[in-house]
């Protein structure tokens, strides 16, 4: 899959586990879904300030999961940004790169081309007299 469409996939992915798992706390715990959203953000994030903390055995238990699924999806969204960011950038220098050694090979073969018709008419006068 190209690059950019599984950075795109991971976001969305993200944003339904985002939702899906603030829909579940909003339900289970009965937050608000401001609340909901934002004890996933820090769970997710590692911050854990700690002033939401789930009261229910099925939110707890889905407390000790989540952390895997999500941590993991921010640390997979990040290295995809960064091999996104890194190979755009390294083909973009290669790109300037490549047509630096294109108008390289051009300005050299214009010139040696040159250097023959030269040659040839030296050759062709020196034969003329």
């Amino acid at each position: 899959m190209h690059l950019y469409k599984r950075l795109v996939f991971a976001v969305v992915l993200f944003l339904i586990i985002l939702a899906g798992t603030s829909f579940f706390y909003s339900t289970v715990e009965g937050w608000n879904t401001l609340d909901s959203l934002y004890f996933t953000v820090a769970t997710v994030t590692t911050i854990g300030y700690g002033d939401f903390v789930p009261q229910t055995n099925t939110g707890k238990i889905f407390a000790i999961f989540f952390p895997f699924i999500g941590i993991a999806m921010v640390f997979y969204f990040f290295s995809l940004m960064g091999k996104y960011v890194f190979r755009t950038t390294f083909e973009r220098k290669l790109e300037e790169h490549h047509d630096k050694i294109i108008d390289h090979i051009h300005s050299t073969h214009k010139n040696h081309i040159d250097s023959m018709h030269k040659l040839r008419k030296n050759l062709d006068h020196k034969k003329g007299k």
